[in-house]
């Protein structure tokens, strides 16, 4: 979730006022404050013919777009505002906010940069600036930004748990756990944070505390896909297969369009022994996402258990081709699939 900013009228009336557009900029912001976005919007551009040079009217021009889902006209507004006043970092970050959620995770880190640089003690922009460098895989800076959004504004849940992540992917599972434990906290009834919460205990082998955390996130949200995923993995991890299979099955039909859904319910299937109900979860799995390789390896795993070696060589062979795929996970692919080959010259 990303933080955009709304600045507090007397905050943007205390910025120069030349023209006389400081009726107009009160009545725009009232009829926002009312839901009359169309009624704002009008008394914006009242505002900006009083005078041009104000950055004033577009950035609050840029805040009702955003409001009604206008993304390119808020973006272009915003642009209007910097244009007119260089160190705005409220509309340096609206839009970095804004690029983030188009995909332009490169313009977003330079806007939000500005932003920060502008106003260092800027919570939203810190954490907007983290949620950019994730998306830039810039480990590091992300974590960096998120301390900061999170020394800023410490009672912020969201900004603890974006930090927890972030150091989970980093390598840091006691700190994340620290951090996400936090946000279980401060946000009790956040199912995404002890959901978060849950794998970070599993991936340091704490399974039970896993296995709780994620049993809450369910019972918080009874709809929650991916908890119910997650406590199928953990459930997978502890040999409880039956569980892994139950668990599932409510994820995927939760989230029937998930292809990592359907591979991780084949994965279950496989360890239950049921090599056709496997093979049918895998084939799915290919199909929603072709360039998942675990749902390739899956298949071909699933193929072996079934005792069809011509399918599964023909599985590995598709695994091995899809980009990225490490040669030490190509040997182990290779060893699955003589295996196979073996059982069938039996």
């Amino acid at each position: 979730m990303l933080a955009p900013a709304l600045l507090p009228l007397l905050t943007l009336l205390a910025m120069a006022d030349s023209g006389g557009a400081a009726p107009l900029l009160e009545k725009g912001e009232k009829l926002f404050r009312q839901g009359d976005t169309a009624g704002a919007l009008a008394a914006f551009d009242e505002a900006a013919k009083a005078d041009p040079q104000d950055p004033r009217p577009y950035y609050l021009k840029g805040v009702a777009l955003e409001n009604k889902s206008d993304l390119p006209g808020a973006v272009a507004a915003y642009k209007q505002a910097i244009a007119r006043r260089g160190e705005f970092a409220e509309a340096h970050n609206n839009l970095g906010a804004l690029l983030i959620a188009r995909g332009d995770a490169p313009g977003a880190a330079v806007e939000l940069e500005a932003a920060v640089r502008i106003k260092p003690d800027y919570a939203e922009a810190q954490y907007n600036l983290g949620v950019a460098c994730d998306a830039l895989g810039k480990k590091p800076e992300a974590i960096a930004a998120y301390r900061d959004a999170v020394r800023l504004k410490p009672a912020d849940a969201g900004y603890r748990l974006n930090l927890g992540a972030a150091l989970r992917r980093g390598g840091d599972l006691d700190g994340a756990v620290v951090a996400l434990k936090e946000a279980t906290r401060l946000g009790p009834r956040d199912p995404m944070a002890w959901a978060d919460l849950g794998m970070v205990l599993s991936d340091k082998k704490s399974y039970d505390e896993a296995q709780a955390a994620l049993e809450k996130a369910t019972t918080l949200k009874p709809d929650f896909a991916l908890g119910w995923n997650r406590l199928g993995r953990v459930a997978l991890k502890r040999g409880q297969v039956p569980a892994a299979v139950s668990a599932q099955q409510r994820a995927r039909k939760l989230d029937p369009k998930s292809g990592a859904f359907a591979a991780d319910l084949c994965r279950a299937f496989i360890e239950e022994r049921e090599a056709g109900k496997a093979t049918a979860e895998c084939r799915a799995a290919v199909d929603l996402d072709p360039k998942n390789p675990l749902a390739h390896y899956e298949l071909m795993k699933a193929l072996v258990a079934k005792g069809d070696c011509p399918a599964a060589k023909t599985a590995l062979g598709r695994f091995k081709a899809l980009p990225g795929i490490k040669p030490e996970a190509q040997k182990q692919a290779d060893a699955i699939a003589a295996s196979c080959a073996r059982a069938a010259r039996k």
